[in-house]
């Protein structure tokens, strides 16, 4: 899809040597949780998170849940913990909307290059990207409104319009 080069493009620029190095990192920051995970081409880990990349799939642990995911290059359907997962994904204006189920909670949101937005579960985000490649802004949760969030998404994520979504959505989702 279109997004997904738009999108590695802005990341390369924002990471400059991401490549060269060998270890890339997701990393979320609120008032409540900070969640950093190593990012390899096949898998996503950290404490809470023991996720499987593979052509088609995600599959592990995430936050004490299984995952079960099927990616195409427009749906993501499966199971996380108990829950449906059915998130369809279309481009709106340059921007990659992923709408539907996510672990059973409803999800809609959008992400470009310069922002990400819309609801993930019971969290509600408004972020931009700041000059040092990473989305700042604040969410609402049930626990209330928390600023600042920070999120960083590295390349080795970006560059597939279904692998981001289901990450996104699961990351951002607790």
């Amino acid at each position: 899809m279109k997004t997904s080069r738009i999108f590695t493009a802005a990341l390369l620029a924002a990471a400059g040597s991401a490549w060269a190095q060998p270890v890339q990192y997701l990393d979320l920051r609120t008032p409540r949780v900070a969640l950093n995970a190593r990012v390899t081409d096949r898998d996503l880990t950290s404490p809470d998170l023991q996720v499987g990349f593979s052509d088609g799939s995600l599959r592990g642990r995430a936050f004490g849940r299984p995952l079960n995911l099927t990616l195409d290059a427009a749906r993501i359907r499966g199971i996380y913990g108990s829950g449906p997962v059915d998130l369809r994904m279309t481009q709106e204006e340059g921007a990659l909307r992923a709408k539907g189920t996510f672990g059973g909670q409803l999800t809609d949101f959008q992400v470009t290059p310069q922002t990400f937005k819309g609801d993930v579960g019971r969290c509600s985000y408004q972020l931009k990207a700041s000059e040092e490649g990473r989305y700042q802004g604040w969410r609402s949760c049930l626990a209330g409104l928390e600023n600042p969030v920070s999120l960083s998404i590295p390349p080795a994520i970006g560059g597939d319009d279904a692998r981001l979504v289901a990450t996104l959505a699961l990351i951002l989702s607790r």
